[in-house]
């Protein structure tokens, strides 16, 4: 019998041909890293502190998936007429229910520097024949011209990567990137849905696609089955210079009671740090009329928990914080199509995320 991709093209993996190719170590400039913490200092790609990864104030899982990459990117400029990539990620087996191109693979970005027009979907690097004997995968990438263009790539959302190294035209262009518009990073909490499950690839999760329409950074600090709204956290994030915080913590706690014992606090911790700071208060994502009635009774009171501390922090003079319903953001007609498990979205779940978040970023920032 065939193969797939003996039958049909389209299917076959990427083999890098070009002889003419310079690489690159994605750590050194004028490359530059985002959504991830000081990986210029430590050569390792992590979402939070070395420190963390034994500390004894966070769940196992927080001290594990803060090691995957959920959010990071690479930015640079150049007029390559094409671009390539070798990875080495931390293959552990798949999840049943997620793409392997979200799981692992990078996806790319290009936008014309000459006129700085929007970011447009050009490549996922598909990460085939992983196996924990052999985690390296690359990837290559030609565009019709050689034109100066802003690349992005994602990394993986649900794997560590050990290494990322570019290829390029030998002797090609090659720029930092320019700032964002927004510098300061939107800065996301929050569970699995946060971190990007079950995302087709790193581009359609709804941080990255708010990024993009807002033309701003972001760090992603989803930890899948993990959110416990740990103090520990909560006193980091407070620490980070961001433009806004989405608050979207809660799907995870262990029980109602743990969840109306940490949601505030954790609030307070850093809005005491930052007085001036857009928060918005995020209740967890769910089509509660295709939902077990006993979790939709479940979402229904970590709701009312939420808007709780939203009005208390609102009585207490806070004018800077907004509620977003969970209940919303998953569309409505359509909400049954827009997940894979009546928990985590599709690529068509987090679009309609993206676009209720959206409106709601650009005006809170703007002001």
């Amino acid at each position: 019998m065939a193969r797939l991709d003996e039958i049909d093209v389209n299917f076959k993996s990427d083999t890098i041909t070009a002889e003419d190719m310079q690489v690159f170590n994605c750590l050194s400039a004028p490359f530059k890293i985002h959504g991830l913490y000081e990986p210029y200092k430590s050569e390792r790609f992590m979402r939070l502190p070395a420190d963390f990864a034994d500390c004894e104030g966070v769940t196992e899982g927080v001290r594990t998936l803060m090691f995957h990459t959920a959010g990071a990117r690479v930015r640079f400029a150049t007029d390559s007429p094409y671009v390539a990539i070798v990875a080495e990620v931390d293959f552990r087996g798949q999840m049943p229910h997620m793409p392997a191109t979200g799981e692992f693979g990078f996806d790319m970005y290009a936008a014309d520097v000459s006129s700085r027009k929007d970011s447009m979907y050009k490549k996922t690097f598909v990460p085939n024949g992983l196996s924990a004997e052999n985690p390296r995968f690359d990837g290559f990438y030609e565009f019709d011209d050689s034109r100066m263009r802003e690349i992005t790539i994602n990394f993986p959302l649900y794997s560590a990567v050990n290494k990322l190294y570019i290829g390029l035209k030998e002797g090609c262009r090659l720029e930092e990137a320019q700032k964002y518009t927004i510098d300061k990073p939107i800065v996301y909490y929050g569970s699995s849905v946060t971190q990007g499950g079950c995302a087709s690839r790193p581009g359609t999760v709804y941080t990255s696609l708010i990024s993009r329409w807002l033309d701003a950074d972001h760090i992603n600090l989803g930890f899948s089955g993990s959110d416990r709204g740990e103090t520990a956290l909560a006193e980091y994030m407070a620490t980070i210079p961001m433009s806004a915080f989405v608050y979207g913590y809660g799907y995870n706690s262990p029980s109602i009671e743990y969840f109306a014992e940490t949601y505030y606090p954790f609030y307070k911790i850093v809005r005491d740090k930052n007085p001036d700071l857009p928060i918005i208060m995020m209740s967890s994502p769910s089509c509660i009329r295709i939902r077990p009635e006993a979790l939709a009774e479940r979402m229904t009171k970590r709701r009312a928990i939420v808007m709780k501390a939203y009005l208390q922090a609102l009585e207490e003079g806070d004018r800077n914080v907004h509620f977003v319903d969970g209940f919303s953001l998953l569309g409505t007609l359509e909400a049954e199509e827009a997940t894979v498990d009546q928990i985590h979205p599709t690529d068509h779940g987090f679009y309609y995320m993206a676009k209720t978040l959206y409106p709601v970023l650009k005006s809170i920032i703007k002001k």
